[in-house]
């Protein structure tokens, strides 16, 4: 089957990674890698929300890490974790319990090297970038195999491993471009036309509306952009393409909105698509009224507005290989948009919007709109984001602008739908 990014079928093959809760290293600034260690005051409280929270999710099996800072994060939402060796940190070699900034002053030519070239072992004895990751990737891919069509496995494991897995979905250029993995941090991976693909990341609702990262890039003074997907509507029931099409919510959509409303807050910088889903939803987040912006309207699908996945197969079968199979940026429908041309658009708005440091402005708009724009982050040359599951309806990603360029904090984190049923 040609593999259309917007619509999510019933079942996924699905991976929910978690971070440990902070440990004693984190608060002291250790570099801990496969040393063993405790939680932190602050880790072990923590674990009572992410418990809560997760004992609730349908999930298969759990598997852990084996150092204490995961099984006990484990062990607050399960009894049955497996451990397994292949998700542990990286062999720092001798770095292993130093400090970075000791790290830095004395080995700090070592630690670049080690760092750009990704090949370089760590510490002298420890892995490499390159290493690790493969290491990671492998580990992941073969439970991934070993997993059942609806499957869904939670693997409890630590930050540098975590890179890796990010790595393939948000590589950057020349430097990272999304935020360190937080503690207790959620990331969900689904399989979906037979790959991987990232449907959250730094998913730390359970603690708050706004991760660590974003809370810290506020008191640094940066500037933060939230990006809010729409509420559901009857077209996303009915698996059409709505593009520019003007749906409002259904009533599903309307208690989403409702719902991100009262775990978000009200921002006093919001800006909406104009179409009537976002503008809607837009209400429900807004302190001081909406400001439309027709920039931030979904992808323009020219001919293929309204219509199914099918419909559209059906009359345009070449045209729908050419872009999904073969990844040629062409304009959907015919007369509609390109990816590329929906990113630049949509990048251009972002840019321009006003923006205060001290509290995110938001901006409310569309599903393929906000996956363009995240992905374009990253440095790909992935002609439709497939790397990139479609934001949930209702959910927040936070892009802090850094003196780097935009960094990505977390992606479609909607803790508020849970409680929906």
């Amino acid at each position: 089957m040609i593999g259309v990014p917007y619509l999510r079928p019933a079942e996924n093959k699905e991976i929910i990674f978690v971070r440990h809760a902070e440990s004693q290293a984190n608060v002291d600034g250790v570099w801990n890698g496969r040393t063993d260690g405790p939680l932190s005051d602050d880790g072990a409280s923590s674990l009572e929300a992410l418990g809560r929270r997760l004992a609730g999710w349908d999930v298969d099996r759990v598997v852990s890490s084996p150092l204490e800072r995961t099984r006990l994060t484990a062990e607050s939402f399960s009894d049955s974790a497996e451990i397994d060796e292949r998700f542990i940190e990286i062999d720092l070699g001798r770095w292993e319990g130093m400090q970075l900034s000791e790290i830095q002053e004395n080995e700090g030519a070592e630690l670049e090297e080690a760092i750009q070239t990704r090949t370089q072992p760590m510490g002298g004895t420890g892995e490499s970038l390159m290493d690790a990751g493969r290491r990671a990737l492998n580990a992941v891919d073969s439970v991934a195999a070993s997993m059942g069509d609806s499957e869904r496995v939670v693997i409890v494991t630590h930050g540098g491993f975590m890179q890796a897995v990010l790595h393939r979905h948000l590589g950057g250029g020349k430097h990272r471009s999304h935020a360190f993995t937080a503690n207790t941090g959620i990331t969900r991976v689904v399989w979906q036309f037979g790959g991987p693909r990232l449907a959250s990341f730094n998913d730390t609702g359970h603690l708050g509306p706004r991760t660590g990262a974003v809370r810290a890039a506020l008191d640094d003074g940066l500037e933060v952009v939230a990006l809010v997907r729409h509420g559901q509507t009857r077209a996303n029931v009915e698996g059409r393409w709505q593009g520019q099409g003007d749906w409002d919510l259904n009533e599903v959509g309307l208690d989403q909105a409702a719902a991100l409303g009262s775990w978000y807050g009200k921002a006093g910088i919001v800006y909406s698509s104009p179409l009537s889903r976002a503008a809607t939803t837009a209400r429900h987040v807004a302190a001081n009224g909406v400001t439309p912006n027709e920039g931030l309207m979904e992808l323009n699908m020219g001919k293929w507005e309204g219509l199914t996945t099918d419909e559209i197969l059906e009359d345009w079968p070449r045209l729908m290989e050419q872009i999904f199979r073969d990844g040629v940026d062409l304009r959907r429908g015919e007369t509609g948009e390109s990816w590329g041309e929906l990113t630049a658009r949509f990048s251009n708005v972002i840019e321009g919007v006003e923006r205060r440091s001290g509290a995110p402005t938001v901006v409310v708009a569309h599903g393929g709109a906000i996956r363009s724009y995240v992905s374009s982050l990253t440095k790909n040359d992935d002609s439709h984001a497939e790397s990139l599951f479609t934001p949930a309806n209702t959910s927040v990603s936070h892009v802090a602008m850094t003196v780097r360029g935009p960094e990505i904090q977390d992606y479609s984190v909607a803790p508020h739908l849970e409680t929906l049923g």
